[in-house]
């Protein structure tokens, strides 16, 4: 697979232990009740409306109605929960990053926090050293 990724040029990176809810929000806060509510679509025809042919197997459903199921299951995820899961994931660039999760998170925080302090002084920095605003001769006032 390493070989496949890197022929491809898509570069690999392994999510920490614990850093699912911190990292990949969108799983959780999204793709996981969408995924419960189609297992219930599911189940639903299993239990309720699923039919059997003439030889007595089960008939698979038309994908008219399974683009049903995906639907009712979509329409089931509200905005709140969007955009929940965008201020987690600091995707929503109205929040703070102190208010997304990974900022709160217990060991991971502070050294979060500390390294975007670094990067905002790094740029306030960089904005400096690029001013290239220099006073006309006319604006300087030569003192002699």
């Amino acid at each position: 697979m390493k070989k496949f990724l890197a022929r491809r040029r898509i570069d690999q990176i392994m999510i920490p232990a614990g850093m699912t809810a911190y990292l990949q929000n969108l799983d959780i806060a999204i793709n996981k009740p969408f995924k419960y509510h189609l297992c219930m679509e599911l189940n639903d025809y299993i239990e309720n409306r699923m039919e059997k042919n003439q030889h007595g197997n089960f008939v698979k459903p038309s994908l008219q109605e399974v683009m049903t199921w995906v639907k009712n299951s979509w329409d089931k995820i509200t905005d709140s929960c969007v955009a929940n899961a965008l201020q987690a994931g600091y995707m929503d660039k109205q929040c703070s990053f102190k208010e997304i999760s990974i900022a709160r998170h217990d060991r991971l925080g502070p050294m979060v926090l500390q390294e975007m302090e670094l990067q905002e002084i790094q740029a306030r920095i960089q904005e400096l050293e690029t001013y290239d605003s220099v006073p006309e001769e006319h604006d300087m006032t030569v003192f002699e």
